[in-house]
């Protein structure tokens, strides 16, 4: 699964992919934007490389520029357990470990060559003091990501995992094409089996509206 855009970024456009989705959010000046830069790091992780594995302290979150990651832990018996995945233009990282400076229980991996671009958490506060509107974009940030996990959370203990699986579709209708199979059955929380079942059930369905 590589990203043939990935071998493309540069500097220029990362951090011009990086403003623009500030600047929809909260107004930068020139000044601002220098200030940032400096606190920012490019950087490629390889495809099945990881960002952070469990047990490191999770000092850096970062900005995805392109490819793709997931998120997951490993349980007792050693299953892993794939929490969420990450796509251009979204924030990753283990939020708990960033902010109480602990080790991670959660391992963030790239499913295709990913560019990100990385803060550490003496940065971001550097970026907070000197300017202040970005303090309310992380806040923003961080309560989407509550809103995300709620509502994950909540399809959990409410709805089949055929609705799991089309509201997951709905959100990302090309994720079947970035992720593999056995991990959105991981993050749906069935076997691979079972969801080849339902997409072969969902293609039947689809031919047969066609037919009609």
């Amino acid at each position: 699964m590589e990203n043939s855009n990935a071998t493309l970024v540069t500097e220029e456009t990362a951090y011009r992919d990086l403003f623009t989705y500030i600047q929809q959010r909260v107004s930068l000046s020139e000044a601002d934007k220098a200030f940032i830069k400096q606190r920012f790091t490019l950087r490629k992780i390889k495809r099945k490389s990881y960002f952070l594995r469990e047990g490191d302290l999770g000092f850096e979150q970062a900005f995805i520029i392109s490819g793709t990651m997931r998120v997951f832990y490993i349980d007792a018996k050693v299953q892993e357990h794939v929490l969420y995945f990450g796509f251009k233009d979204w924030w990753i990282g283990d939020l708990a470990s960033f902010e109480l400076r602990s080790p991670s229980q959660l391992n963030v991996q790239a499913l295709e060559d990913t560019w990100v671009l990385a803060f550490t958490h003496d940065g971001i506060d550097e970026i907070f003091q000197h300017i202040p509107q970005m303090e309310r974009l992380f806040r923003m940030m961080a309560q989407r990501t509550l809103a995300v996990l709620q509502k994950r959370l909540f399809l959990t203990v409410s709805a089949s995992a055929e609705e799991r699986y089309l509201a997951l579709i709905e959100r990302h209708p090309s994720i079947e094409q970035l992720v593999p199979q056995h991990q959105i059955a991981s993050y749906l929380g069935i076997l691979p089996e079972s969801l080849s079942r339902m997409k072969k059930q969902r293609i039947q369905k689809s031919r047969g509206q066609k037919a009609n």
